[in-house]
């Protein structure tokens, strides 16, 4: 298991397109991994669609993947995530961070949850934190 981390060059132009592309890459280079992935994206990029964040959460793209955490420039692109999570609370576990340790941190869990269970806490009554 690894964390499978994408970061994209300087300038790049991230559309729906250029996001499957890159999946379809990762796919051929870890065919069996089900490991979480963390996506940077670079503050000077040129262009980045909503349309292609929203696709990095679909059944599609989160075929295989334990967790996805993307990391974007856009303070407001992160609120729009976490009004959708506190409304729809998605099926996938795909979030958007602005944060890139704060990220990393969350896809882990993710992943460490779905591998090993929730934490057991032996002083809590019901033993589940």
């Amino acid at each position: 298991m690894g964390l499978y981390t994408v970061r994209f060059h300087e300038e790049a132009v991230l559309d729906v397109n250029q996001m499957k592309r890159v999946e379809k890459a990762r796919r051929e280079l870890l065919p069996d991994d089900r490991g979480p992935v963390l996506v940077l994206i670079p503050r000077n990029a040129a262009l980045v669609e909503q349309e292609a964040l929203a696709w990095l959460g679909s059944e599609e793209a989160m075929l295989n993947v334990s967790a996805r955490a993307a990391v974007v420039p856009s303070s407001i692109t992160v609120l729009k995530d976490r009004i959708r999570w506190a409304l729809f609370r998605p099926s996938v576990p795909f979030r958007v961070f602005r944060n890139a340790q704060i990220a990393k941190g969350w896809a882990l869990d993710q992943w460490y949850d779905k591998q090993i269970g929730m934490e057991i806490d032996s002083f809590e009554k019901d033993g589940v934190i």
